[in-house]
């Protein structure tokens, strides 16, 4: 049995002009309302998708806020894009470079026992823990932030309703 439903976002708005940014030229979403907006979407990693719906005092441009949710979800992709890139550079250098430290302080305590005391193994070990940090941490957290911008494009339905049409 499927028990999963749709995280159901509701978003009042008293002015329309609180949605967006005041000094972008194009359609987008103020830092506020995006953060709200992720913080709802974060308890729903089990679902089908998301509706959100927002409800207003006076009418929307709607074709604005669906604009607007259309380039906040482009431009998340491409920071997530990029920041995983440089995630995986990062953990691969740790790795390489980590290992490379070990590799030379154990050839060398061969032949210089005061060696094992020196930074080459600490700096190996700082390395590789920071590269199981970024495999603890930072991977699965671009996995969910991954899976919040696919439900962002694909399941979501954005409906509006108008305190207005409620009183008639």
């Amino acid at each position: 049995m499927d028990n999963t439903e749709r995280v159901d976002v509701r978003v009042a708005v008293d002015d329309e002009r609180q949605l967006y940014t005041p000094f972008s030229t194009e359609d987008e979403f103020s830092e506020s309302f995006k953060r709200f907006v992720r913080t709802k979407m974060a308890g729903g990693k089990d679902s089908k998708g998301y509706t959100m719906t927002v409800v207003a005092k006076q009418p929307l441009d709607e074709e604005r806020f669906r604009k607007a949710m259309t380039n906040w979800t482009r431009d998340e992709r491409t920071a997530l894009m990029t920041n995983e890139r440089n995630t995986l550079r990062m953990l691969v250098g740790l790795l390489i470079f980590g290992s490379i430290m070990f590799v030379l302080s154990l050839s060398l305590v061969k032949q210089n026992a005061v060696l094992q005391y020196s930074l080459l193994p600490i700096i190996g070990s700082l390395s590789l823990s920071k590269a199981a940090g970024i495999l603890v941490i930072d991977i699965p957290t671009i996995r969910a932030k991954k899976w919040i911008i696919k439900e962002m494009e694909s399941n979501n339905l954005i409906t509006f309703e108008y305190e207005n049409e409620k009183a008639s």
